[in-house]
Parts: structure tokens; C-alpha cells; sequence
């Protein structure tokens, strides 16, 4: 079964788009409230939470993602340091890529390519190849850097020119991949 976290991994890897680490994390000052908001928008997880260098226990806090805040359910006192580390990726939120990926299934479609559905859990149907995965992906990191001039996976690389509209180099790259056999190619 493929699902779109599959193909999120690859497109993140075309457009680097890599985990980053928050070491040190994010540091308030206690003032009245014990909800802190983290400046990075698109957390995967939080990692630890300090007071005043002291590690607290993963019952001392609690992390809601919808608000992209952490609650200190610990004692602090007025003055008291918290640091929040956590990983997030830097440009683009799994909700994102998720909308994307669902287009650049689309515009396989439109192009006569194939018509691959997603369902409600996000899994793809029929099952793509992963040469399909890879289309996808490059569909999807077009639709996201569409200026960027390479894009490469391990069995498919695509060089394009800027001039191109975005509609014109999608359809291009379909119609391209749909009659090559050997993974490499430029838009012209």
C-alpha cells in the first residue's frame, strides 16, 4: 500500500527540505502564563522541555500542535527560564505537502497520464510504481520551487528552463516521462 507520506519523503528531499533541530530551543522567561508559543510553524515533534536547565519529565508539559503551543503544567515561579527543544522542517507543513501531492495527482490525470485517487486515510489507489512515486514528486516539488532549475532522485533527474509557466513545464515533464525509458531528460 503507498500513501502520501511516501511521496512526501521524496519531494521533501527534491526541494531540501530537511528536519532541523531546535538545540538550543526556544527560550522564554516565565512571566504569568505557563503556554509558550514556538516561533518554528511546522514542529513534528517536541523533544524536551527545561526549567532553568533542568529537564522536565514528559508529565510536566504538554505540546498541542493545532495551537503550536506547549503547556508547563510545573511549578514556575516568576523569572524561571523554559526552553522548549523539538524538530520541525523549515519551509513547508505536512498539511501542505498533503494538498500538493492530492494536485500533482490531478495534473497526472489532466494530462493523461493516469488517474491515481486518494482516500480519506491518504492512500494512493491504484498503487503506483515508484517510478510513479517519482513522477509525483517531481510534480509536486514543480508545483511548490517552480523555478528550480534540477530536480533528482535515484533513478530520475529533470533539468528546465525558468520560461516556462508552471501549467506548460508539468505538462512537458508528464508527456516527457510517459515516453522515456531512461530517467533523464530537459524541458526545452
Amino acid at each position: 500500500m503507498s500513501d502520501i507520506t511516501d511521496i512526501t519523503t521524496l519531494v521533501r528531499y527534491l526541494i531540501n527540505d530537511y528536519a532541523h533541530t531546535m538545540k538550543p530551543g526556544d527560550i522564554f522567561t516565565y512571566n504569568t502564563s505557563g503556554v509558550f508559543e514556538l516561533t518554528e510553524s511546522n514542529v513534528i515533534s517536541v523533544s524536551s522541555v527545561w526549567k532553568n536547565s533542568v529537564e522536565l519529565g514528559s508529565g510536566d508539559w504538554t505540546y498541542d500542535s493545532d495551537t503550536n503551543k506547549v503547556t508547563v503544567t510545573a511549578t514556575l515561579t516568576t523569572g524561571d527560564t523554559v526552553e522548549i527543544r523539538y524538530t520541525y522542517y523549515p519551509n513547508y507543513s505536512a498539511t501542505e505537502f498533503e494538498n500538493y501531492i492530492k494536485g500533482a495527482i490531478v495534473h497526472l490525470s489532466i494530462n493523461n497520464y493516469y488517474t491515481f485517487e486518494v482516500d480519506a486515510n491518504g492512500e494512493i489507489y491504484p498503487e503506483p510504481s515508484t517510478a510513479e512515486k517519482n513522477l509525483i514528486a517531481f510534480v509536486t516539488a514543480i508545483m511548490l520551487e517552480p523555478n528550480n532549475v534540477n530536480y533528482r532522485l535515484p533513478d530520475i533527474s529533470i533539468s528546465n528552463p525558468k520560461s516556462l509557466p508552471t501549467r506548460d513545464l508539468i505538462s512537458k515533464a508528464i508527456s516527457i516521462f510517459k515516453h522515456n525509458v531512461h530517467g533523464v531528460f530537459t524541458l526545452t
